[in-house]
């Protein structure tokens, strides 16, 4: 079941990429907090090699360079372990068995020295339970010679079960030796399996690494979803391959294998990836892609652009290296980039968050969308959905857009309500009204909570668009002290509570699809669900959230190109499968809700490309209750259909750092009794009508 918490809306730019293997000397992206990096990628074109006949899949690739040797590790259709060998132009294919049993319980990592191959093997045991807290690692450490004889094979000492967790990437040490990592760990060994050192590291530690490793121009590699990186010995970062500025998707495996050459494994292939001569890009115009934050949704589909378009090439520029993964990071990186467009650097496009386009709107830095609509022969206005059109818009323009949207909402279980919205008093009433032992939300009934929930985390509050902020209205005073009559953070129980058996009135919702509705009311509620919104004077409770938006700049050279990126977002084909959120286009919108009226499913490619349906099944938050989930009604589906077409609001679902302090600092007084809920509305509206002003 996909239920958002509303601080994960408040974070959803924060997530992590997501790494992957790397093959030789590589790691997973690093834990830090901060990341400078220095960008020496080129332009990459992909020539496919012959891969090896004998390896169903590829775990490792790995290259010595005093050799010119390419190490490619994987299974057979057996399961047997081997390693495939080749020079640098893969002329001529040698295969070696490493004798490792392929298990489920067991995993291997693997470094290559001059003439030496080594493996350390993790071993699991789990207790009966089978739980990972008590689980038993062993370790072992084998040695091969340059024909892949064994040389040794010896257990790594693990005295008092000091080391715990499975080793992810194996080092050759900078005095001799091997470093393996395990957890949040460095282990230092000898070829003998002894242990000679260890180092923890933390975020801010983990490029201690390049203190142990024997390193040449670079200690170790690693990558994540949008890049190859090299961490050179002084813990400097480089950029080597930019995956989606070159046309590049799923890459698993990859490694250096000489200056600006590499080899990878994207989609069960294997290529080589060499620098574009300069002759190729001559006629192709580069579009510049300004983003700050993370760009793993997009990186997909950047790929599949710069491999498929003749005229133009998205090129990324992250302002996001260089600064703290965290939400005064973000914010910073925004801020340059509202800085560069100030002065005069100014990208062909942006995807960027509902808060930073809004602000850039107001001062005229993007094109009207609306025109190059209207000159569309497939992505005309009538082809998205009008209430998204109505809701983004600003005075007749569209200045920005996104592919889908969650929806913020709160539901409630029929019976307990009448009609599809309420004011606030009503709100009350119900509340006011509810059976005995009932709480008003599932979770969060303390005075900070209610209120969060209730002020949309205060968004609902600040208009972008004007630079203005509406916290002395009565609403907002009623929430304030609607909020006030629950207990504190140190008085709150803590306890969960269910609309589902009725000891909760109200959830707050977020929905990505109608999927999510359909498994949401059935494991929330188990029952008819009212989605009604939070309280409003205008019936206009529920919103959309939107993370990211694409808009074109107003003084680009390049917006029919800027354009044609963007519509590649629009197609149908994105929204088919399982969309991160609510199409805006027509198409889309029929797409995700004809899928809730089936289970999920697979294609079955060996049995002519037939369905293969599955049984849906979620978890009842509260009780742990499995619950068996059937398909969307064709009369749900009307209903819902309705719901989502009525809805012509738009929250961004964060709120800004610096207002958010405002706000919690001034809230603390109120509800310590030191100011009334009018004296405190009043300084919010102070303050941040001042913060705003500057703004614009």
């Amino acid at each position: 079941m996909k239920r958002l918490a509303p601080i994960m809306l408040s974070i959803l730019t924060l997530v992590s990429a997501v790494a992957c293997s790397t093959g030789n000397n590589s790691s997973t992206a690093p834990k830090e907090t901060v990341r400078s990096v220095s960008d020496e990628s080129r332009i990459f074109k992909k020539s496919e090699l012959p891969y090896p006949d004998k390896l169903t899949s590829i775990s490792d690739i790995l290259y010595n360079d005093t050799s010119d040797r390419v190490y490619i590790i994987g299974s057979d259709t057996k399961g047997k372990t081997l390693c495939c060998t080749a020079d640098s132009s893969f002329s001529l294919y040698k295969y070696a068995e490493l004798d490792i049993e392929n298990k489920t319980d067991s995993s291997a990592v693997f470094a290559v020295s001059d003439d030496k191959l080594y493996a350390v093997i993790t071993d699991v045991r789990y207790a009966e339970d089978g739980s990972f807290e008590s689980a038993e690692y062993s370790y072992t450490l084998i040695t091969y010679d340059n024909d892949f004889s064994k040389l040794s094979s010896v257990s790594i000492e693990n005295a008092d079960d000091s080391i715990s967790g499975q080793a992810s990437e194996l080092y050759i040490g900078k005095g001799g030796g091997l470093v393996f990592s395990v957890g949040m760990e460095y282990i230092v060994i000898d070829e003998s399996g002894k242990i000679t050192d260890s180092v923890s590291f933390d975020k801010d530690e983990e490029h201690a690494i390049a203190e142990l490793v024997k390193s040449g121009r670079y200690a170790y590699y690693y990558s994540d979803n949008a890049a190859y990186y090299g961490v050179k010995p002084d813990n400097s970062i480089v950029r080597l391959v930019d995956f989606a500025n070159s046309g590049l998707s799923n890459i698993r495996e990859i490694a250096s294998i000489a200056d600006n050459e590499f080899i990878c494994v994207s989609d069960n292939k294997l290529y080589r990836l060499s620098e574009r001569d300069s002759a190729e890009l001559a006629n192709i115009t580069e579009l510049t892609l300004a983003a700050a934050g993370e760009t793993d949704s997009i990186q997909n589909t950047i790929a599949d652009f710069n491999s498929g378009s003749n005229l133009y090439r998205v090129n990324v520029k992250n302002y996001l290296d260089g600064h703290e993964y965290s939400i005064e990071g973000f914010e910073a990186a925004a801020h340059d980039l509202e800085m560069d467009i100030i002065s005069g650097k100014t990208p062909d496009l942006v995807w960027l968050d509902m808060n930073e386009t809004e602000k850039l709107a107001s001062k005229g830095a993007f094109a009207d969308l609306y025109e190059f609509m209207d000159k569309d022969t497939k992505f005309k206005r009538d082809a998205f959905l009008p209430n998204y059109l109505q809701a983004a818009e600003i005075d007749g323009h569209l200045y920005s857009i996104t592919p889908s949207f969650v929806i913020r909402t709160m539901g409630v279980k029929s019976k307990y309500v009448s009609g599809d919205s309420w004011t606030f008093e009503q709100f009350k009433e119900a509340y006011s009204s509810r059976p005995d032992g009932m709480e008003l939300f599932e979770q969060g009934n303390n005075r900070s909570g209610v209120f969060l929930m209730l002020s949309n985390g205060c968004a609902n509050f600040i208009d972008l668009k004007s630079h203005t902020c509406s916290f002395d209205s009565d609403s907002f005073i009623d929430i304030l002290e609607f909020s006030a009559q629950f207990p504190d953070l140190n008085s709150y129980d803590g306890e969960r509570r269910s609309c589902r058996r009725d000891t909760a009135l109200f959830s707050e919702m977020y929905f990505q699809s109608f999927r999510d509705i359909n498994v949401q009311k059935q494991c929330v509620f188990g029952d008819d669900m009212t989605l009604i919104g939070a309280p409003s004077e205008n019936g206009q409770g529920s919103s959309m959230i939107l993370s990211n938006q694409f808009s074109i700049m107003s003084d680009s050279d390049n917006k029919e190109g800027a354009w044609e990126f963007i519509k590649l977002f629009l197609a149908d084909e994105c929204y088919s499968g399982n969309p991160n959120g609510i199409p805006v286009t027509e198409n889309g919108l029929k797409k995700v809700m004809d899928a809730a009226l089936e289970k999920p499913y697979y294609i079955d490619t060996t049995c002519g490309n037939t369905k293969v349906y599955m049984d849906e099944t979620t978890t009842d938050f509260y009780s742990g209750e499995r619950i068996n989930v059937t398909p969307m009604t064709a009369d749900e589906q009307k209903k819902y259909e309705q719901f989502v077409r009525s809805i012509t609001r738009i929250s961004s679902g964060n709120t800004e750092l610096s207002i958010s302090r405002i706000i919690d600092e001034e809230t603390a007084y109120f509800f310590a009794g030191d100011h009334s809920a009018e004296q405190c509305a009043e300084m919010i509206q102070n303050c941040v009508s001042i913060m705003l002003s500057e703004q614009s």
